[in-house]
Parts: structure tokens; C-alpha cells; sequence
């Protein structure tokens, strides 16, 4: 089904199998006992492998449409661009992202249009994005256990409840129900995450994130100097997304710890923050995933266009120093007055290296040539043209 999480998949499979219990479906597809079923879960590979097809072409099928991996994808950091396959990205997911958030939610008016259009009712992926609280589509609050009962609809070793069939305490999910409507900001947070779940964006280096994040947040006026403002981003956020709602998808925000909870320190090549802060960052500083995607692969192509750039050589800058001084020296000797416009036109290229690279070397030999100049009489003469384009010719060469 489109966008059903993995543990929906094996649910549907323990239906239209006809097992009367859940061991024995445990048992047809991974062969073990009932274990837990997490947001990525374990014992996939198993699957991929019943499937027909080729293994590796099924694993990752499986966790690019059945598992929420393509949300964490840009977030989770590599050594190296290109260096991302959806295999190795699983092993970089923090624990704290595979174990805080097991659960199951769903949105009611879905599940009621889903059997409608589809012939089945479903757990859907987009729900289940860490810090998404409502449904994208209706606004709906999401429920994760029977609003007349309590009884959670996630369990440890357990399969997800059948959506067409009733609660123990009788009620119906796919009975009327007056749904709880969300604010606004909670709504577009839900349908940043699933915009970003189908993006399919690249798995990139943290240092890309970091300086994307760093790069729009002084677009967007949060800047101290060449510095990020964080405390003044971390005010404008509260201000936007609103006290109660990050306190119930933050826990770090919801203990009151603020200090540094806007972080580009990275632990392990990750940015030190759990996806919810990704997300909330990501939605305040871009607006839409489009936008979030175009400023990465900006960010990206200026980050492999600086890491192809030739490493520095000492010997070889000493060497270039050397030149470009005497070409200049030769210039200043052989022409009085001789300022840095008159240097940028006839000696360009050492005039640029020096300025880029030895600045200080070059305006005081400038200073130094015109202090000379003004304390005693010129004694140049009509030779001193041409002998200072025959240095001119000389030194060229000499840099060939």
C-alpha cells in the first residue's frame, strides 16, 4: 500500500495468511519468536530475501518505502559525499532515534478514505515521523491508543491492531468520529516531514548541513557579525512554533534545558541533535522541503568544489612568494611612483597572488618605495621605461 510502515506490511500479511496467531506469522517470515518491531526495524533483511528479486535490490526498496529513513536521510551525516547507501545509513541512526520512538499512530479520517480508495485500512509512515502530532492531510490529531479505552495500539512483541476490526472496550476505528482539529503550525511541521519523507534527498557530510543551516539563518537575519545567532533563532522558533507543542516533541526543551539546544557540534560526523530539532530548524529557516533541497545541493556543489581544490604545498608557495616579490621589487626599482593601480596593470597576476597571500609584504614595500621618493630627487631617466619592461619579460619567463 502507498506510504504503509513495514510493521502494517507484516500485520496485512498475519491477515490474508489466514495464521491463527501471531507466532506463526512471526515464525513464516523472519523464522524467530515475536520480537520488537521498531521505526527501522531489525530482521528486514530477512524479508528482502523471501521476496523475489535480488536481496539488496529488495532491502533497500523496503527501507525507502516502507520504513522512515528517507526523513533521517540528510540528517544522519557521512565522512564522504557519495558514501550513502540506505544500508550503511541504518547503522548511523542513533539509539536513542530506534528506541524513544517505537509507536503507532493513526489518523482516522485516513484510515476510513484509505479503505474507501485503496480495499484496505492501514498504518501510514508519514504519521509516524518523530515529533509529527496530526495528520498532513486533515489536520486531525493523531491517536496513538483507543480515545474510550486507553489501550495503546502499540505493544512490545506484538503486532499492530487490525483498523477494521473493534477495541476490546468496542470501540470502532472506522466509526464516525468527531476529529480533533490541530493549530495551523502543527498541521505545516506534519507536512514538512512528509514532504521531506518523499523528497529523496542525498545523504550528505554534516559539515554541508551545518553550513547550510548556518548559511540561510543569516539570510533570514539571524546573525552576529559572521556568527550564526542562535539565541535570537531560538527565540523567533519559540515565538513560531509556540511553547506547548515543542515541549511535547522535545524533550530536551520540555526540561527546560535550552543552552546550546540549537547545536553544529558534531558527535560521530552527526550534528548533535535528534531529527524533531532537525525538523523544526529545517521548517524555520527554509519554509518548504523544495526550498530545503535547492539550498543543500547549492551547499553541496561549493563543498566538493572546495575539497577538489589542489592541497596546499609549502614549498611550492615559498617558491611562487620568491617570484612574484622580485617581479614586483624589479617594478618598483626601475619605475619611481610606481603605486598598486599601476601594479595591477602591468604586473596582474603577482600582484593578485600577493594580495591574496602576502598583503602585508606588498603595501609596505609600496610605503616604503613612496616614502623614499618624496625625501629625495628623482633619478630616473628615459632608460628606466625600458628597462623595466625588459624585467617585466625576464621574470614572466621565469614563473613559465
Amino acid at each position: 500500500m502507498p506510504d504503509e510502515t513495514f510493521h502494517s506490511r507484516v500485520t496485512r500479511y498475519h491477515l490474508l495468511s489466514g495464521n491463527r496467531t501471531e507466532r506463526e506469522t512471526f515464525k513464516d517470515l523472519f523464522g524467530t519468536e515475536p520480537f520488537v518491531i521498531k521505526i527501522i526495524p531489525k530482521r528486514i533483511e530477512d524479508i528482502a530475501e523471501k521476496l523475489p528479486g535480488d536481496k539488496n535490490d529488495n532491502l533497500n526498496e523496503l527501507l525507502a518505502c516502507n520504513t522512515i529513513l528517507p526523513a533521517y536521510k540528510p540528517l544522519l551525516g557521512i565522512s564522504k559525499v557519495n558514501d550513502g547507501n540506505s544500508t550503511s545509513l541504518v547503522s548511523r541512526l542513533p539509539r536513542r532515534e530506534v528506541s524513544f520512538h517505537s509507536m503507532a499512530k493513526i489518523c482516522l479520517s485516513c484510515a476510513q478514505s484509505d479503505l474507501i480508495e485503496t480495499g484496505h485500512s492501514y498504518w501510514q509512515r508519514s504519521h509516524h515521523i518523530p515529533g509529527v502530532t496530526a495528520c498532513w492531510r486533515h489536520g486531525e490529531t493523531l491517536l496513538q491508543a483507543c480515545p474510550t479505552c486507553t489501550h495503546p495500539f502499540y505493544r512490545k512483541n506484538k503486532l499492530l491492531p487490525m483498523l477494521t476490526s473493534s477495541c476490546v472496550c468496542g470501540w470502532r476505528p472506522l466509526g464516525s468520529h468527531s476529529p480533533s482539529r490541530v493549530p495551523e503550525i502543527e498541521q505545516k511541521f506534519a507536512q514538512f516531514a512528509k514532504d521531506l519523507l518523499h523528497s529523496d534527498l542525498p545523504a550528505v557530510p554534516s559539515g554541508v548541513l551545518a553550513a547550510c543551516y548556518r548559511r540561510q539563518a543569516k539570510k533570514n537575519g539571524f546573525a552576529r557579525g559572521n556568527l550564526m545567532a542562535t539565541t535570537k533563532m531560538f527565540e523567533s522558533i519559540q515565538s513560531k512554533f509556540g511553547h506547548d507543542f515543542l515541549s511535547r516533541i522535545d524533550n530536551a526543551y520540555a526540561s527546560g534545558k535550552y543552552h546550546q539546544w540549537i547545536r553544529t557540534t558534531t558527535v560521530n560526523d552527526q550534528l548533535d541533535m535528534p531529527i524533531t530539532r532537525h525538523l523544526i530548524i529545517s521548517l524555520h529557516l527554509f519554509g518548504d522541503v523544495k526550498t530545503f533541497k535547492k539550498r543543500i545541493t547549492e551547499e553541496l556543489i561549493l563543498f566538493t568544489g572546495t575539497k577538489s581544490r589542489k592541497p596546499y604545498n609549502k614549498t611550492t608557495a615559498n617558491t611562487t612568494k620568491a617570484l612574484h616579490r622580485l617581479k614586483v621589487n624589479n617594478i618598483i626599482e626601475a619605475r619611481t611612483g610606481a603605486t598598486l593601480d599601476y601594479l595591477w596593470k602591468h604586473a596582474y597576476q603577482a600582484t593578485l597572488w600577493l594580495t591574496a597571500n602576502d598583503k602585508k609584504w606588498l603595501l609596505g614595500v609600496l610605503s616604503k618605495k613612496i616614502n623614499t621618493a618624496s625625501t629625495g630627487e628623482s633619478k630616473t631617466n628615459k632608460l628606466d621605461s625600458e628597462y623595466a619592461d625588459i624585467i617585466k619579460i625576464g621574470v614572466k619567463d621565469s614563473l613559465k
